[in-house]
């Protein structure tokens, strides 16, 4: 059974993690950066472009691309509603989506990046999409996939963020999720 929280829920279990903020980030990010090379299928030749936020999401990705880097991708951040670099005769292999996460609830600001069909990587819910309903503004890519970490949040699992978050990972990066008081209840767990 893999644990649901809200993002209300999910803030205190961040505030309540006993590693520091950094540690977290550092895991979050390392795990979005892995998912990105299984994505795109190895390093070589390969370019990805992170639309990083301001927040804690943002900083995930900004990890995320640091690890790319690291491993020989070639990466271009960019900020939330900015256009996607246009390089000559190459578009980006993937693009991570960093942008906003559970948090989103500006519409006012909302300025979607226009991708294109290049594939989409969430990191913890599509931005755009409400961690807490599922609804979503106009504009919300569907994403390939979508890492999520600690436990599921309702926006991943109702319409339309379910099918806005295609392929969903639920990542442990240490965090308790014991407090959880619902759970997402698998056909696994359920023929066990």
């Amino acid at each position: 059974m893999i644990p649901v929280v809200t993002p209300v829920e999910m803030s205190a279990i961040d505030a309540a993690a006993p590693e520091p903020e950094e540690v977290l980030i550092e895991r979050a990010g390392s795990a979005v950066a892995r998912c990105a090379l299984d994505l795109l299928g190895g390093a070589y030749g390969r370019s990805v472009v992170v639309i990083a936020g301001k927040g804690n999401n943002g900083n995930d990705g900004r990890v995320a691309a640091r690890r790319l880097s690291q491993r020989g991708v070639a990466v271009q951040l960019i900020g939330p509603g900015d256009p996607l670099p246009d390089r000559p005769r190459r578009r980006p292999d993937l693009v991570i989506d960093a942008a906003f996460g559970t948090g989103f609830a500006d519409r006012a600001h909302w300025h979607p990046t226009e991708v294109g069909d290049v594939p989409v990587l969430a990191v913890d819910i599509p931005s755009g999409v409400n961690g807490l309903t599922g609804e979503a503004v106009a504009g919300v890519p569907a994403c390939h996939t979508t890492v999520t970490f600690a436990a599921l949040k309702p926006g991943l699992l109702l319409e339309p963020g379910r099918s806005l978050s295609g392929r969903v990972e639920v990542v442990d990066i240490g965090l308790d999720c014991s407090s959880a008081r619902a759970w997402w209840v698998g056909a696994g767990d359920a023929a066990s």
